[in-house]
This record gives C-alpha cells, sequence and structure tokens, in this order.
C-alpha cells in the first residue's frame, strides 16, 4: 500500500508489545497482522466498535489502532469510551482511517487520539508509527496544585488535586509525590491492571501534607499480590517510614498503613544515586523548609526532572542578610539546582507565584514564574512545564501566567516548549 514513510525500519529501539486492531475489513486487519507480527508483536483483533471497547477495557493492550467508520459504532464514539475508562485512559490510540479530511484528524487528536495514520500506508510507515508509540515516555498529571487542593469551578481546566505525576516509560510505572490527585491515578493503575499483580514506585519529594496526604486513598496498595515501593527523605527526625505512618494514626485516619494489604516497602534516600525500573534516579535537596528533595530520572534517551517545591538563594538571601558577595552566594548556591535539571528533556518546576506575589512572600519556599524560566533558560532544558499552580489562582491566571513565560522564552532566543501542567493531560515524549 502506497504512502509516505514516518522513520526508518532500523531496529534500534524496538519493543515487541501487545496491539488490539479495531478494524471491520479483514483483508486490513490481516495485512496489518502481516507486517506486526514480523516486527514480534501480539496482535489481537476486533471487528466493530463495541467488541473493541470491550477487549480494550477487559484486557488493556500497549496500543489500539482504530479505524473509524465501522458498525455498531463510529470510532470517534469508541474513543470517546475509551478515554473516559479509567482502564484504557492512558492506552495508545491510533487511529488508521482512508479519511483525509483535516477537520478529521484534528477531531481524532482533540479526543485524545495519540496518532493518525491515512490509509493506504506502507508498511514501513506502520512498523515506525507503533514503534514510536511503544517507546514514547508519557507524563500525566494527576495533581498539579500547591500547598492545598482548590476543586471548583475556576480550576477545571488546570485541575485541583494537590502535586502527583505518573511517569509511564518502557512498561514502567513511576509516580512523583502522593497528594490528593494519586487517588484518580490509583482507580487508573488498578483498572489498567485487570486483575494482574501491580508494581509501581513512588518518589516523594517531602512530606508536607500536600505530598502525601493521598496516599491513605491510593487503591493499589490495598490490593494483595501488590507491590508499592515508595522512596523519599528521611526528615530530621523520622524515617520517611514513621511519617507515613503517622499520618495514618487512628486520631486521623481509620485505616493504618501496616493494614494495606498490598507489599509496601519505605526507603529512605538522599544524594546517592539509585534504581527505578529502567531509571536511574539522582537527587539533590531543595531550598525549601524541612528536608526536601528534586528528582532527575534518566534512561537511555529520556531525562525528566522534577524540582517542586524550592526557592531561588538569590532571591531570598538578599533579604535576611546584606554583604556585596551576597547575591554572588546564593547564584552559586542556586547552581546544584541548575545541574539537576541540566539539559533535560523535561523540566517540572515549581512555578507558584507571580512576581508580584513572591515579593509577599519571600521566604514561603516557592518560586515565581519569571525565576522558573530563568532557570530553564540557564540549564538549556527542552520542555519547561509550570506546576505547583497556587491555589488562589484561577485558570485564567494560569493561562496568563503561560502566555507571559513563553514571551520570556522567546525574548530569550532559546527553543523551549512551555506549557502548563494540566489535570488528565498526557505529555508525550518520543524517546530515540
Amino acid at each position: 500500500m502506497g504512502g509516505k514513510d514516518l522513520a526508518t525500519d532500523s531496529p534500534v529501539g524496538k519493543r515487541s508489545g501487545r496491539i488490539l486492531v479495531v478494524e471491520d475489513q479483514p483483508d486490513i486487519r490481516e495485512l496489518i497482522a502481516t507486517i506486526l507480527r514480523a516486527e514480534g508483536h501480539e496482535i489481537a483483533f476486533a471487528s466493530d466498535g463495541e467488541m473493541g471497547i470491550q477487549m480494550a477495557q477487559r484486557d488493556p493492550p500497549d496500543v489500539i489502532l482504530l479505524d473509524l467508520m465501522m458498525p455498531k459504532l463510529h470510532g470517534y464514539q469508541v474513543l470517546q469510551a475509551l478515554r473516559t475508562h479509567p482502564a484504557t485512559q492512558r492506552c495508545a490510540v491510533v487511529v488508521v482511517s482512508a479519511k483525509a479530511y483535516a477537520s478529521d484528524k484534528r477531531k481524532a487528536m482533540e479526543m485524545g487520539a495519540s496518532a493518525y495514520l491515512q490509509k493506504p500506508f506502507d508498511a514501513a510507515s506502520l512498523r515506525a508509527l507503533v514503534r514510536q508509540q511503544l517507546n514514547k515516555a508519557v507524563l500525566t498529571f494527576w495533581g498539579a496544585r500547591g500547598s492545598i487542593a482548590s476543586p471548583g469551578p475556576t480550576t477545571l481546566r488546570f485541575g485541583g488535586n494537590t502535586p502527583c505525576v505518573s511517569l509511564s516509560y518502557q512498561g514502567a510505572q513511576v509516580i512523583l509525590d502522593a497528594g490528593t490527585g494519586i487517588r484518580a491515578l490509583g482507580v487508573a493503575l488498578q483498572a489498567a491492571a485487570a486483575g494482574k499483580p501491580l508494581e509501581v514506585n513512588l518518589l516523594i519529594t517531602h512530606t508536607h501534607w500536600d505530598h502525601i496526604q493521598g496516599f491513605p486513598f491510593f487503591t493499589p496498595a490495598f490490593v494483595p499480590g501488590n507491590r508499592v515501593n515508595i522512596f523519599g527523605p528521611h526528615s530530621a527526625e523520622k524515617p520517611l517510614e514513621k511519617v507515613l505512618r503517622g499520618q495514618m494514626d487512628p486520631e486521623y485516619f481509620p485505616v493504618a498503613l501496616g493494614d494495606m494489604a498490598a507489599t509496601i516497602t519505605v526507603r529512605d534516600v538522599g544524594m546517592e544515586p539509585f534504581q527505578v525500573g529502567p531509571f536511574t534516579v539522582r537527587a539533590a535537596y531543595m531550598n525549601h523548609p524541612g528536608m526536601t528533595l528534586g528528582y532527575r530520572l534518566e534512561a537511555p534517551g529520556l531525562t525528566v526532572a522534577y524540582a517542586t517545591d524550592t526557592e531561588p538563594f538569590r532571591t531570598l538571601l538578599p533579604t535576611v542578610t546584606s554583604g556585596a558577595d551576597v547575591a554572588q552566594f546564593g547564584r552559586s548556591q542556586d547552581q546544584e539546582l541548575v545541574e539537576l535539571v541540566r539539559g533535560a528533556d523535561v523540566y517540572i518546576a515549581d512555578a507558584q507565584y507571580s512576581p508580584a506575589e513572591y515579593a509577599k512572600k519571600t521566604g514561603w519556599g516557592h518560586t515565581n514564574y519569571v525565576d522558573a524560566v530563568a532557570i530553564a533558560i540557564e540549564a538549556d532544558v527542552k520542555r519547561l512545564v509550570l506546576f505547583s499552580h497556587d491555589p488562589m489562582h484561577s485558570d485564567d491566571e494560569v493561562d496568563r501566567k503561560l502566555a507571559h513565560c513563553r514571551e520570556l522564552v522567546a525574548a530569550s532566543g532559546k527553543q523551549i516548549e512551555v506549557t502548563a501542567a494540566a489535570e488528565a493531560t498526557p505529555l508525550e515524549v518520543f524517546v530515540p
């Protein structure tokens, strides 16, 4: 079948996966199967939209190839069902259709499709696109609000849950922080597991309530056979496990940490690198009250930096001391953060305050978004994600923050993509 190649057929980065083909035409199904089975992929078929939904929700695949014009349910209806069900909301869905209209392609992407492949296609294009979907990393923001949850009509688009981010890559699941957003993540993870044992790794930056308060509601921790590995800093007086047990004391919560049915391990970490799934994790202490870590996660071809909560030394120190060398000393202290995030494919940054707000809240342990941009520029990151939105900021205020940050980056001449973390909006990173 004719078409333009998406990439070469290089074997580099190949990973076999489970592919569900939702397609009513037998000849197309067989062609896809012939092409992809030669790559080592496991193929399953659904001949109509209803069957496709049922199969995907019962046993979620790695990639779904979805036709649009099918019996029983149109592909758009299937896509909507997949994106609203916890088991399939994060599955890669590639629309494969003969419809060439730009409006159809745009609609599919707006509804949550991962990619659009037009029929007729050639073998190389299909192989490359499936390989791309299998090798990508996906960051999903389940909570992006700092300090305290702030649900309501003014925070619908960016969300009101406190910090929780999931990173999916090469079959591994890493979770960053356990704010209130982890509740919905737990539901999604358990549904996607489809009855199989689940292993997740949770990295906690620090134990202020907004970063741990969702853990008692994390569904996978209650399921026998699951394993939950927790990493985070030892506080000045207590190990991490004791802090987690403390918030689940009967005085505060009806279920104790020891009552959770999953196998739960808690490991105190510091600045020594450690391994989590495919990632080598390096940590650095952040300038925030108490013992707070930022993390750099590295795998071949991929680096994600997560640094929230923190406050630049160069802006804080001149307010508490004086002298000609104070600002220079502050800049030297900030280099540790710059090096932690340097060259990252994605830098998830504390950007809680506006400059005017920060002037009134200096010393509270957070960053104003102008300084977040300055760090990203100095560190030469590829993508900056504004995070830890202030609980008092509406969606419109976050929009204004985002627009100003993009203007600052454009003025610098750097090629940095800037986005604002929004709940349930995945961010895809294609790994070469």
